[in-house]
């Protein structure tokens, strides 16, 4: 038997598994490493984050990305060699994180890649009824296991879509797996470059729970920020929106996309809320604005298309907990719209649930990977396992 497959096998029996979590997300900024502390399965996984780092990418790596996700005609050779080469620069991030942390690669069970989406393509965006759903992500998992000599799952979201799901969002598994509550209504929502949110339901064992992206999160505030103010990648704190003023023709335009008009669940990505749809609802409508109000409709774009989709799923007018996730997290101003706009649903820090809000996701796929290797609920079973040598 290969040895890695009895490895796989004692993992699996183990009272604890530390699993490392990567995550890479809309905003295409860095990589996100998280490395938790995982016992039992399903609704009864108990977790502890151990360690947590956020690398930043490089600019040209950033770039190279963009523009994959963004061009009208793809390179096959440089989306090829890509796919191979973020595996060395995410193998390499991991390495020195282990290296930071003190904690040797034997010390640690397994490694679960998320990847890097490029394209998100399910069928109701790409209208060809004979064709699945889609979705690729990059980072090759049999290099990143041959690169940190850690047995990697990879290619969750392939799963997804290989059951007739989209593919997106996953977070809804992550969330029922660590965040439910017998109790308590919680929303958990992560605000990324794109923002979705998971309903569990207090005491539901409904499975998978409602989850669906809402739109925009942060990427067409951080892209407009890059453009019109020179060394600035986003709006920190939300502070430039803030001397700003909303324009009232721009937000109707921009909320007439029929996206924001689909019936939940829905998903969507990069491909559809980009600055290109932004600049032609701006020029074909002829609107005039200053840099700063732009930052501050885009702002309130982004809080109210959350706040419509929340109040849809929230029944009457039982209490419920909001918790926040993600880069949005830390934007003043967004915050403070989202928290009048949904009153009186408390919101609350993503640390209040012992997890940082940038450590979330890279926390959940290191729970997929748990679940996968020794969890007996089967529609929990998502990625590919990829063997060192």
């Amino acid at each position: 038997m290969n040895p890695f497959l009895k490895k796989l096998q004692e993992i699996s029996r183990k009272k604890e598994r530390r699993i490392i979590g990567l995550m890479s997300g809309t905003s295409m900024d860095g990589l996100d490493i998280a490395l938790g502390r995982f016992s039992g399965s399903g609704k009864h996984t108990n977790f502890e984050l151990e360690q947590f780092i956020s690398v930043e990418y490089p600019q040209e790596v950033r770039q190279q990305l963009i523009s994959f996700a963004t061009a009208q005609n793809l390179d096959p050779e440089l989306l090829c060699i890509w796919h191979t080469q973020l595996a060395h620069v995410h193998a390499q991030y991991v390495n020195d994180a282990l290296d930071g942390w003190n904690i040797p690669a034997q010390e640690v069970d397994l490694l679960a890649s998320h990847g890097q989406t490029l394209y998100h393509a399910p069928r109701h965006k790409h209208q060809q009824e004979a064709f699945p759903n889609a979705t690729m992500q990059i980072g090759d998992g049999d290099h990143l296991a041959h690169l940190t000599g850690l047995i990697t799952i990879s290619d969750f979201r392939q799963r997804d879509t290989a059951r007739g799901n989209e593919g997106a969002p996953l977070a809804a598994y992550g969330d029922y797996l660590l965040f439910s509550d017998p109790e308590t209504h919680r929303i958990l929502l992560n605000i990324g470059g794109i923002a979705n949110f998971t309903w569990l339901e207090a005491g539901s064992d409904r499975f998978p729970p409602l989850s669906s992206d809402t739109g925009p999160g942060n990427t067409l505030i951080d892209a407009a920020t890059r453009q019109h103010f020179d060394g600035l990648t986003y709006d920190k704190d939300g502070g430039l929106a803030a001397r700003g003023k909303v324009h009232k023709g721009l937000l109707s335009c921009l909320k007439g996309h029929h996206y924001f008009q689909q019936s939940l669940p829905k998903t969507t990505g990069f491909e559809v809320f980009h600055m290109n749809w932004v600049r032609e609802c701006i020029q074909d409508s002829g609107f005039t604005l200053r840099a700063e109000d732009l930052l501050a409709t885009l702002t309130l774009l982004t809080v109210e298309t959350i706040a419509d989709d929340i109040k849809k799923i929230r029944p009457g007018d039982e209490p419920a907990e909001l918790y926040v996730s993600g880069g949005g997290a830390y934007n003043k101003t967004l915050m403070d719209g989202l928290k009048e706009m949904v009153a009186p649903v408390s919101v609350m820090p993503m640390n209040k649930l012992g997890v940082s809000a940038d450590a979330k996701e890279a926390l959940f796929f290191a729970a997929l990977a748990n679940e996968l290797v020794c969890g007996e609920d089967t529609r929990l079973h998502l990625g590919k396992i990829c063997l060192p040598d």
